[in-house]
C-alpha cells in the first residue's frame, strides 16, 4: 500500500434512489479521496551550499571615475590620445590657464607691496614720527620748567622777555597753558608708542588675512582647474576628439574623460531580500553563467543612489582579479545572469518549497517557513532560505 500512497484514488459509488412508484432514477456519485503524503527525507539531496537566487549581475571595473569640467571655457589637454594609460595624480587637463597666471601674478605683487609698505613704515615713517613726537615733548617739558623758574624768580621775570622773546607772557595762565600742552603731548607720545603700534599691527594683520584669502581662493581655483587622475587606470577622452588638438571648448559639468581601473573585475548584485543582510558576507559568492562559470567572492556591502530614480539601493559587490579571467573585461558595463550562493555552516537537506507546502497542507496553519518546519519537525531547523528552496538541518 505504501507504494501507492501518493496516487490519487478515485472510488466510484453507485446509489439507487426510488422517487415514486412509477419512476426510478439512477444517480452516480463520485467521491474523490486524497491519501496522506508520506515524507521521506532520503528523497531529498544534502548539500553545503544553497542557491539563494538566480539574478542579473552588473559587471564593472574595480573603479570608475568621470572627470567633469567645473565651468564653461577653454580647456587645455595634456593627454593627446583618445585612449591611454595614466598613473595616479597624473595631470590630464587645465582650465583657463591665462586667468590662473594673472591671479598668481597679482598674489606675488600683493606680497611684494606688503613687504615694501612694512619696510617703509618701520624704517621711515615710524622713526620720523617718533623723532618729532620726542622733540615736541622735550620742548614742552623745557617750556614748563622755564616758566616755573621765571615765576619763582622776580629778577628773571623782569628780563624774561629780553632773554626769551618767543616765550610770550610769563604769568600763571601761561604756565597752566604750557602744562596742558605738555599733558597733551605726553598722551600723544603714548598713543604713538602703544595705540598706534596696535593699530598698525591690526592693519598688517588684516592685510595678511586678505592676502591669505586670495591665496586660498587661487589655490582652490587652481585645484579645480587642474584635472588629475584619481587613480591609475585606462583613460578615455570623452570630448569631440581630434588628433593633435590640445584645446577644446567645454560646457559646465561636461564629462571630459572616463578612467577605469581594471585591476579587479566586480559584479554588482542588488539585495532583493532583507534576510540576505543577516547572512555572513564571507559565506556568500556569485557564480556567473559565462563560458567559464566564473566564481566571484564577496568584496563589499554598500548603498548606492540610483542615477535615474535617485533612490538608495543596497548592493553586494563581488570581485575577482583580472588575471584570473581576462575575458570578463570585455563584459564590463553589461549584465550577465549568475547564481547567488550561500555556503552553509554544515550539510543540510535542500528542500523545495513546493514539496514542503504540499506536505504541510492541513497539518499547520503557519505561513512562515521556519515556524512551519518547527511545527512539523520540532528537531529540524531552517538555516537558510532561497527563492525556491530551503536549507534544513535535521
Amino acid at each position: 500500500m505504501k507504494s501507492f500512497s501518493k496516487l490519487l484514488l478515485i472510488i466510484p459509488v453507485l446509489t439507487w434512489t426510488s422517487c415514486d412508484k412509477s419512476t426510478t432514477d439512477t444517480t452516480l456519485s463520485i467521491e474523490e479521496t486524497e491519501p496522506e503524503i508520506i515524507w521521506d527525507w532520503e528523497n531529498f539531496p544534502k548539500s553545503t551550499e544553497l542557491t539563494l537566487r538566480s539574478m542579473p549581475c552588473s559587471i564593472q571595473p574595480k573603479q570608475t571615475f568621470e572627470l567633469k569640467s567645473e565651468a564653461s571655457g577653454i580647456m587645455t589637454f595634456l593627454i593627446t590620445e583618445k585612449e591611454t594609460t595614466v598613473i595616479k595624480d597624473q595631470l590630464i587637463a587645465k582650465m583657463d590657464v591665462e586667468s590662473l597666471e594673472e591671479a598668481e601674478e597679482r598674489i606675488e605683487l600683493g606680497k611684494e607691496q606688503r613687504f615694501l609698505e612694512e619696510l617703509k613704515t618701520n624704517e621711515l615713517e615710524l622713526p620720523e614720527q617718533r623723532r618729532k613726537a620726542e622733540e615736541e615733548l622735550s620742548e614742552a617739558k623745557r617750556k614748563v620748567k622755564l616758566l616755573e623758574k621765571i615765576l619763582n624768580s622776580p629778577a628773571m621775570a623782569e628780563i624774561a622777555n629780553e632773554l626769551f622773546p618767543r616765550i610770550g607772557d610769563v604769568d600763571s595762565k601761561a604756565l597752566e597753558k604750557a602744562k596742558t600742552e605738555l599733558t597733551f603731548l605726553e598722551r600723544k607720545f603714548v598713543i604713538l608708542e602703544d595705540v598706534d603700534k596696535k593699530l598698525r599691527k591690526a592693519a598688517l594683520r588684516l592685510q595678511d588675512m586678505d592676502l591669505a584669502k586670495s591665496e586660498r581662493q587661487h589655490e582652490d581655483v587652481k585645484e579645480r582647474s587642474q584635472y588629475k587622475a584619481p587613480f591609475a587606470g585606462e583613460l578615455r577622452l570623452e570630448v569631440n576628439y581630434l588628433e593633435g588638438q590640445t584645446e577644446y571648448t567645454v560646457g559646465s559639468r561636461e564629462t571630459i574623460a572616463t578612467i577605469n581601473n581594471y585591476e579587479e573585475i566586480h559584479a554588482h548584485v542588488q539585495v532583493l531580500n532583507a534576510k540576505w543582510a543577516n547572512l555572513e558576507p564571507e559565506q556568500i559568492y556569485v557564480q556567473l553563467n559565462d563560458r567559464d562559470k566564473t566564481i566571484m567572492n564577496f568584496n563589499d556591502d554598500r548603498i548606492d543612489r540610483d542615477e535615474r530614480t535617485r533612490k538608495e539601493e543596497r548592493k553586494f559587490i563581488f570581485s575577482i582579479p583580472l588575471e584570473e579571467n581576462v575575458s570578463l573585461k570585455r563584459l564590463s558595463g553589461t549584465d550577465i545572469q549568475g547564481d547567488l550562493i550561500y555556503k552553509l555552516p554544515e550539510s543540510c537537506y535542500i528542500i523545495p518549497k513546493y514539496d514542503l507546502s504540499l506536505y504541510a497542507l492541513g497539518k499547520t496553519q503557519s505561513l512562515k517557513w521556519k515556524s512551519m518546519v518547527k511545527q512539523l519537525w520540532p528537531e529540524a531547523e531552517v538555516l537558510a532560505e532561497g527563492r525556491k528552496n530551503l536549507a534544513i538541518k535535521f
